[in-house]
């Protein structure tokens, strides 16, 4: 076997080193940063308390930061990375709408994704933040909703053909003005939405959540002064500067390409490439996506916001974790791609499913890409967006029928795998690296008329190597009572997540529907509706994240605990890691594994770099799919 050996090349310089020279007191610096992020932390506890939907409230699906009246990115915390590698955007064009017209007690809000924001699901507040009538910060919060006015019931129509199948498109736009609602603008929102006492609920626990990081900022001014706030706050920024700038110069200059593939567009086109040529020069690394497919028919395009956040994700993953998140780091990256292609798609391509997809496959590439680079600081591929549909119905379970609607996280895939680290489970995809939470089952059957038979890990699900993928999922759920509508906004199904260095890549994954007997299934691409009716059940098998490395450097120890815990098989650990061991005692045979191990290395040739190396690779829809089965490819309502 020839595969890249990774090599140490992180920068060795101490953090402390490069605090700003002069009058920049080290604790007083130490103590304004950590106020910021208690401050974005408390935005953040506010909105999930207080939310009225469970993509909120239980999934956390929404993201909070700070900004300075240039729009400059202060702090965020535990957020999710494609919300908050690009508010900046999105923040800037309310601040051109408004320009000399921003008041204080003004809320601005807009999910318009050709305003710089990531799709439309994602639904943006921001106040500004007055002190003794000078503009000085902005409170900011993105949460996705539930609903936004598509034409079918979910905020992630892939079959979307336009802008206004959608949502309700919401440019730039005050809510209060001068502290005072705007009644009639929010009157109108509400009325273009379902669920609005939900959504209502949903929209002041975001205004809530502004207003709470508004009361904190201006605490925070009064006890430093608004100058010496401000002369720390680029201190802050520029600390972050420096040791990104340091980070990016470990990393060897020169142009690197990688490709990934979408599996479907939502209208029946499949396999579209994602190309990204990444070039790393001095502390700057720019990102250029041509050669990317064409723009689809349906909602799987990229917008100028989740391009920002997708090409900077493995960036800021590839640098010291410690290092603030803040536009200190995000200066150092760029990006570019055609507009009216599939990663920048031109007014009014629909770009319902952006932050989904293509989010995951630019960030795919990039990682190959990188890969090629700087191969300890790059990741094996993530899962897509798998098996957590929207879905809603009826609930009769009351004294009047009343209309119900989620978001099911719980069959979410599995992360990719690192140089020294296993893949996490439960990641949902790169876009939000392990930021969303998997909802109770015992809380989702008591909010909502459904049944989860099982929820449980997915053997041989992951990648293998010598860091194995996180593991995927295998969910069942049924309704009662009345049908469930699922409405699936998926990928990577046909196109798993890739493994790296000699490791290989995830199942890929997919769902269907079942009698309750098991008896005759209806397969579906990972986008697409499905009707549920009580008596059948609604399947997701999800997939693992890539493996990182030889298999068969993993210790054969550890995968004899794999198989006795479930999770891969004895056949993974025989043909992949070469590991012999008692079927009944689980013991390892040391000497059998020795003389496998040496046999495979043998056998094998050469190893690519990343796999798969094409379009529509994964075998796992041909190896479940049964006589009598169907499959259908971006099936709607």
């Amino acid at each position: 076997m020839s595969t890249v050996e990774p090599v140490e090349n992180f920068a060795s310089e101490s953090p402390i080193s490069l605090l700003p020279d002069g009058d920049i007191d080290p604790i007083t610096f130490s103590v304004i940063l950590n106020r910021f992020n208690t401050i974005a932390r408390e935005m953040t506890l506010t909105l999930e308390y207080t939310a009225w939907t469970s993509i909120l409230a239980l999934a956390r699906d929404f993201s909070c930061a700070i900004y300075d009246a240039k729009a400059r990115q202060v702090c965020m915390m535990d957020a999710l990375p494609v919300h908050t590698n690009s508010l900046h955007v999105i923040l800037k064009s309310m601040v051109k709408a408004f320009e000399g017209k921003i008041e204080d007690g003004d809320v601005i809000v807009s999910n318009d994704p050709y305003s710089g924001n990531t799709h439309v699901g994602d639904f943006v507040t921001a106040c500004p933040v007055f002190y003794k009538g000078e503009h000085l910060f902005w409170s900011v919060t993105k949460g996705h909703q539930l609903d936004c006015g598509a034409y079918e019931a979910t905020s992630i129509a892939p079959s979307a053909k336009n802008v206004w199948q959608e949502a309700l498109q919401l440019p730039p736009i005050k809510f209060y003005e001068r502290g005072e609602p705007r009644q009639d603008v929010i009157n109108m929102y509400l009325a273009n939405v379902r669920y609005k006492d939900m959504l209502y609920g949903d929209l002041m626990a975001q205004l809530g959540s502004i207003w709470n990081g508004k009361r904190r900022m201006v605490e925070l001014i009064d006890e430093y002064g608004p100058d010496e706030l401000t002369r720390y706050i680029d201190a802050i920024l520029d600390y972050a500067n420096r040791r990104t700038s340091d980070e990016i110069r470990a990393i060897p200059d020169g142009s690197y390409v990688g490709e990934s593939w979408i599996d479907s567009d939502g209208m029946g086109n499949t396999n579209l490439t994602v190309r990204a040529e990444v070039t790393v020069k001095d502390d700057h690394v720019h990102v250029d996506y041509s050669g990317s497919a064409p723009q689809g028919g349906g909602g799987v395009n990229g917008t100028q916001g989740v391009m920002e956040a997708s090409s900077g994700i493995p960036v800021l993953c590839a640098i010291d974790p410690d290092i603030p998140h803040n536009e200190g780091c995000l200066r150092h990256i760029s990006c570019e791609a055609p507009e009216g292609s599939i990663v920048k798609a031109k007014y009014p391509a629909a770009t319902a499913m952006a932050t989904l997809t293509p989010a995951t496959q630019e960030m795919e590439a990039v990682w190959k890409a990188l890969a090629q680079a700087t191969p300890d600081r790059t990741s094996a591929g993530y899962g897509s967006f798998q098996c957590a549909p929207s879905i809603s119905g009826i609930d009769n379970r009351g004294d009047e029928p009343a209309e119900w609607a989620a978001v099911f996280f719980n069959g979410a895939s599995g992360g990719g795998a690192s140089k020294n680290a296993d893949g996490w489970p439960l990641t949902m995809l790169s876009s939000a690296l392990g930021g969303l939470k998997i909802g109770s089952v015992e809380v989702h059957e008591l909010l909502y008329p459904l049944m989860v038979d099982y929820c449980q890990i997915e053997a041989d699900s992951m990648g293998q190597g010598k860091t194995m993928g996180g593991a995927g999922i295998r969910v069942g759920v049924q309704p009662y009572g009345a049908p469930m509508h699922c409405y699936n906004s998926g990928d990577g199904a046909s196109n798993p997540a890739f493994g790296v260095f000699g490791g290989t890549p995830g199942i890929g994954g997919g769902n269907y529907r079942e009698t309750l007997d098991g008896g005759h299934r209806d397969y579906c691409s990972a986008k697409g509706y499905l009707q549920i009716e009580p008596g059948q059940r609604w399947v997701g098998v999800s997939t693992g994240g890539g493996g990182f490395g030889d298999p068969l450097k993993r210790s054969a120890q550890k995968v004899c605990e794999h198989v006795r815990d479930e999770i891969i098989s004895f056949d993974t650990a025989r043909d992949i890691y070469g590991v012999v061991l008692d079927p009944e005692t689980f013991e390892l045979d040391q000497v059998g594994t020795e003389q496998l191990r040496a046999k495979i290395t043998a056998d094998r040739g050469e190893v690519p770099l990343t796999v798969p190396t094409k379009a529509d690779a994964a075998t796992w829809l041909e190896e479940n799919m049964r006589d009598g089965d169907n499959y259908l490819l971006d099936p709607i309502l």
